[in-house]
């Protein structure tokens, strides 16, 4: 669960190379247990930030603080809290999964075997940890990168583009495993991603990062939840002809297309237990309703643009 206790403090953060701008004085604040998701289109800077995060690049400007620690004065301390894979996770491939991630766990001050066990079970890796890395597919080195992550069981994970290279289950167990350490762990995450459905379902909160400037921060929930503008939801139903039959005489509903097994129509959120009610009082019976899109794709794009 999402307390108000702050482990990251971004402030005033900017990079230059040369003349040029990177990233352009971005502040913002990362909770205990909170999921926060990293977005922004291909060059928008959001790699950049992270490697800012966990040293591998220096701020031109800006302080961050992990755990009420500045990052630049107490290097050693601070990143103790972090875990991270930053692009394609690089490993030994002429060693197992296994030798890897013991070669990786006894750099720290809290190696255990046991430990070890816990990772491969929670990730799943049971069936190939002692396999070469050389044989492994891009999925399966992304597993091996979280489990080397997470060993020291940190309190903060960055993760840039974590599902490159899983399958749809792979992905599944990914927003599991992810959640878990969330909600039962107090693990605060950021993760930067472009696959925006996948960001809704995870994620709590969004940062939209453009031209290496911040154009968004803000909870799902309220973009999801608060949102005024009308979104295209699908109506199935069983009796589908009187259903047209209903929908003529009401030309304030704004339908987008009849289907077969039901019927598209322009809702803004607070409307659609009304259109239900509406239906189910017609005799008319619902068995399902989707969204079509997601107000978090038309925030994107409408920042992205420089729309309100």
């Amino acid at each position: 669960m999402i307390n108000n206790e702050v482990v990251l403090k971004v402030n005033n953060l900017s990079k230059k190379i040369g003349k040029i701008s990177i990233i352009k004085d971005v502040s913002f604040e990362l909770n205990r247990g909170e999921i926060l998701g990293l977005l922004g289109p291909n060059g928008s800077g959001k790699t950049t930030i992270l490697k800012m995060l966990v040293g591998l690049i220096k701020p031109t400007h800006g302080t961050i603080y992990i755990e009420n620690m500045n990052l630049n004065k107490e290097f050693e301390k601070a990143i103790t809290n972090v875990g991270a894979i930053i692009e394609n996770p690089v490993m030994y491939d002429y060693l197992t999964g296994y030798d890897n991630l013991l070669h990786f766990f006894r750099m720290t001050d809290h190696f255990s075997y046991q430990r070890m066990d816990e990772v491969i079970e929670l990730l799943g890796m049971e069936g190939y940890i002692s396999d070469k890395v050389f044989t492994y597919s891009l999925g399966m080195r992304q597993r091996l990168g979280l489990g080397q992550a997470i060993l020291h069981q940190p309190s903060i994970l960055f993760l840039d583009e974590p599902t490159n290279g899983l399958d749809p289950e792979g992905i599944i167990s990914l927003r599991k495993i992810l959640k878990k350490l969330s909600t039962e762990k107090d693990v605060s995450i950021i993760i930067s991603s472009h696959l925006l459905a996948e960001i809704e379902l995870i994620c709590d909160s969004v940062l939209v990062i453009n031209d290496g400037t911040c154009i968004e921060r803000g909870s799902l929930s309220d973009l999801q939840n608060g949102s005024t503008k009308k979104q295209t939801y699908s109506f199935r139903i069983i009796n589908v002809g009187k259903a047209k039959s209903f929908l003529i005489n009401q030309p304030d509903l704004e339908i987008t297309e009849l289907h077969s097994s039901g019927f598209s129509i322009k809702l803004e959120t607070q409307q659609v237990a009304d259109v239900n009610r509406l239906l189910v009082e017609a005799g008319i019976d619902v068995v399902g309703i989707e969204r079509l899109g997601s107000p978090l794709e038309e925030m994107f794009l409408h920042k992205l643009r420089g729309e309100e």
